[in-house]
């Protein structure tokens, strides 16, 4: 060994040079087998396999999933519920793009609506540009709102939370009944109460007013100062009044006062001030005129009409008063030297009037029947037909009515009654004898002979 390092030295480290060799990427590169899947790796990637696994969509599938939710809504739909909806997991992000991907869609021209981002949520609109066709298909009441309630309305929307208090404040007035009309078509709403003394209701917008004003949250308001900016703009100045009128056409500025009130009067002389009742009075006059003579007085088409409106109320006023009755007698007045002493001046009663009752429930007159009896039958007659001729009529009438009995029974009233006396009068004698013979009967028992009664009977019917 020694002789080796005698002979053939090793180099010493500081006088060996050696060049750099780096190895090939194909060299440093892992074998298929022990190759792994980088993209587990990378957060993003692996959210989106995730949510992708749960819901078996994807990027375009999601986009369809999302146009169906909103579509089948009448509301506004936000992302949370869109997302509660396909998957409580999924990242907002990726529900925005995909909404994102379906307004630049439905924003082509071959689309009459879009997808517009409104009340914090998302809805289908009409285009404007498209809207006059659907107006008639649907009959939808347009939300009017006075000047009055608009004023009302941009100070609860800027001042919101605000109290009725400050509202009138600001306006100078009530704002009562406009408030409670905001509330009732649901654009205004109570949102809590004041700290201050007697803790106000304090009120703010609604969804609805969101949605009516196309506003996706009270933020898309214009600021107050670009609110002022415009109106401000709208109003011109003096200065540029007079460089326009000066520098502009002067003929549209040109103002003659004297030629106007010419034109106006022009205008009311050619009003027509005849209408066909004045013009008829007007042809009646002229043809009096040309009949009558020329000392006979001219009248107007208005004299005319006014003595025709007097004599109707004059004949009216006549005939009203001969249909007309007297309602009290007129009586002489008499001065009252005795308060004592009256009654004076009354109404003189007329004697002639006959009294008439009337049915109070009906109004109607009743008619009095007065029965007599048998006995003051002839004074009563006698009392009311005094003269002789009446008693002659009187009479008169009785044989009438005797003869009407006795066509009608067939019999006459005296030989009734000399019927009916003849039957009396044997029934009378038949009681007579009855009795007699029971007399005699009962005086025999007593030993007194009573029989001469029966013969002086028997010979008064002999008699007879």
């Amino acid at each position: 060994m020694e002789n080796l390092t005698q002979f053939c030295p090793w180099p010493h480290a500081d006088d060996i040079e050696l060049e750099p060799c780096f190895p090939e990427q194909t060299l440093l590169a892992y074998p298929e087998s022990f190759e792994l899947e980088l993209d587990y790796f990378d957060p993003e990637m692996q959210e989106d396999k995730l949510w992708k696994a749960r819901t078996g969509l994807n990027e375009d599938s999601l986009s369809g999933a999302i146009e169906t939710i909103v579509f089948m809504s009448d509301k506004p739909v936000s992302l949370q519920k869109i997302r509660a909806t396909i998957d409580e997991d999924m990242p907002l992000k990726v529900i925005h793009a995909a909404i994102e991907r379906l307004q630049s869609e439905y924003e082509n021209k071959h689309h009459g609506i879009r997808l517009q981002e409104v009340a914090e949520g998302y809805q289908f609109r009409t285009k404007a540009t498209y809207g006059k066709f659907v107006q008639d298909l649907f009959k939808v009441n347009g939300l009017v709102l006075s000047p009055t309630a608009l004023e009302v309305m941009a100070i609860l929307a800027y001042r919101q939370p605000v109290s009725k208090t400050d509202i009138d404040k600001i306006r100078g007035v009530d704002s009562s009944h406009i408030v409670r009309g905001l509330m009732d078509k649901r654009l205004v709403k109570v949102v809590g109460r004041s700290e201050e003394l007697g803790r106000p209701v304090l009120y703010g917008t609604t969804s609805e007013f969101l949605e009516v004003f196309n506003l996706a949250d009270i933020t898309g308001l214009p600021p107050e100062s670009e609110l002022e900016e415009q109106s401000m703009q709208s109003v011109g100045k003096i200065a540029d009044i007079k460089t326009l009128v000066h520098s502009g056409d002067k003929a549209r500025f040109s103002f003659d006062e004297v030629g106007e009130l010419d034109e106006l009067a022009e205008s009311i002389r050619a009003i027509s001030s005849d209408t066909s009742f004045t013009q008829s009075l007007k042809d009646e006059e002229k043809r009096k005129t040309n009949s009558d003579s020329e000392a006979a007085p001219k009248k107007s088409a208005f004299d005319l009409l006014e003595d025709y409106v007097n004599k109707r109320q004059i004949e009216d006023v006549n005939r009203a008063s001969g249909l007309s009755e007297l309602f009290t007698a007129v009586t002489l007045p008499q001065v009252i030297n005795d308060l004592t002493a009256g009654p004076f001046n009354i109404p003189e009663d007329d004697e002639d009037e006959d009294f008439q009752m009337i049915d109070l429930e009906t109004g109607e007159a009743i008619e009095v029947e007065v029965e007599l009896e048998e006995d003051d039958a002839n004074a009563e007659f006698v009392q009311l037909f005094g003269d002789d001729n009446l008693e002659q009529e009187a009479q008169d009438l009785s044989d009438a009515l005797d003869q009407a009995f006795e066509r009608l029974t067939g019999s006459s009233l005296e030989t009734d009654e000399l019927a009916l006396r003849d039957d009396k009068v044997e029934d009378n004698e038949r009681k007579i004898d009855n009795l007699t013979d029971d007399m005699v009967e009962k005086a025999s028992d007593l030993d007194i002979d009573l029989s001469f009664l029966k013969d002086q009977n028997q010979d008064t019917d002999s008699l007879n």
